[in-house]
């Protein structure tokens, strides 16, 4: 049987700066913080790469960045841990940075600079369609601007691939993307404003699907797992103990462990299992993209 094709990753990079803090500060709010870091870190599609990567999936990465020292760094590190980045493209500029706030619940605050990543559109993908012609599954989140999840799934589509959308941070879109998506996989607080209501996640999965008309969505609850909604079926997916570290990324390392079992033939609630043991591994950890679990240590969680 021949392997499956690789997964395409399209969406935004973005560098973090990490301040610790005793506290998110409010509106007109001061607050001292402490621990500086500039780690390995990214926006969420470079995180999502990553984290399939080391899963040891083939995956591609087609995201921009400036042509500074932290733009530099990052293809150099994707290149070691085993990301495709040759469709990416480099621009003049500094790469853009998240700067995150993280309190002691482990639960971070995060605001994004996107001067670079405004050159991500769908002009940009669709110079490098041919980047996603053997692609298995094609993810996009919404850091970069909506038209290029848009192209990108019209493309995906035309080819076959599974395509899903990571709704982070929910903006307004044109139906016709959720119409390309195959599998939509928001947070709990996501699907409460996609849905434009309260409700528990479970229910909100249900709804999602018939008010978007998504053939199946997945809804991940932090440390409740994640409920799945398909074929007009909700199923809860529960997690294990863990003790909270840092839950940056979580969403991230979940996101990519669905995809790569997806791409392997698994079913959506084993492929949802799986990718709530790879959030479990990342939230016990400190930061991201090297704290991603391996496949290996999934075999034994």
């Amino acid at each position: 049987m021949a392997e499956p094709g690789p997964v395409v990753v399209v969406g935004a990079h973005a560098q973090g700066l990490l301040l610790r803090v005793d506290a998110i500060p409010k509106s007109g709010e001061s607050v001292l913080g402490r621990g500086f870091e500039e780690p390995l870190d990214g926006g969420k599609a470079s995180n999502q790469a990553v984290a399939l990567a080391r899963l040891g999936v083939p995956v591609r990465l087609l995201t921009v960045v400036g042509s500074d020292e932290r733009g530099r760094r990052a293809l150099a590190y994707f290149r070691e841990v085993g990301v495709d980045v040759e469709w990416s493209l480099v621009v003049e500029g500094a790469t853009d940075v998240g700067f995150v706030l993280l309190p002691p619940d482990a639960i971070p605050a995060i605001a994004t600079a996107m001067d670079r990543n405004v050159e991500l559109d769908a002009a940009f993908v669709h110079s490098r369609a041919a980047a996603l012609e053997d692609a298995s599954v094609v993810v996009c989140q919404l850091e970069a601007p909506p038209e290029t999840a848009l192209e990108t799934f019209r493309i995906a589509r035309r080819h076959g691939a599974r395509t899903i959308l990571n709704p982070s941070p929910v903006v307004a879109l044109d139906r016709e993307l959720y119409r390309l998506c195959d599998l939509l996989v928001p947070n709990e607080h996501e699907a409460a404003q996609l849905a434009g209501r309260d409700g528990s996640p479970g229910e909100l999965a249900g709804v999602l699907g018939e008010q978007l008309g998504v053939a199946a969505v997945v809804v991940t609850a932090g440390a409740d797992g994640a409920y799945v909604a398909a074929g007009g079926a909700v199923e809860h997916v529960p997690t294990s103990h863990a003790e909270p570290v840092d839950t940056t990324g979580a969403g991230d390392a979940f996101l990519a462990a669905l995809a790569a079992r997806l791409r392997a033939g698994e079913g959506l609630v084993a492929a949802a299992a799986y990718a709530v043991r790879a959030a479990t591994i990342k939230v016990e950890r400190w930061g991201t993209m090297p704290s991603f679990a391996t496949a290996t240590e999934l075999q034994v969680h």
